[in-house]
């Protein structure tokens, strides 16, 4: 299975939580804006399906 070396604050904004990959030593609200998902539209909050939320708890 690969690694992940990606930005790990925006897996932690997709997923609205902290997923801890990266805030050991300070809070990740201090690095990043946890409630808004990341992206060009991510201000606009879609409303997720019933579909959408199994995914992401597969996820």
């Amino acid at each position: 299975m690969a690694r992940y070396i990606g930005p790990k604050c925006k897996l932690s904004r997709r997923e609205g939580t902290d997923l801890f990959l990266k805030s050991a030593a300070r809070p990740l609200e201090s690095k990043c804006n946890i409630e808004r998902p990341p992206g060009q539209h991510g201000a606009r909050r879609m409303r997720t399906t019933d579909f959408g939320l199994q995914l992401r708890e597969k996820q």
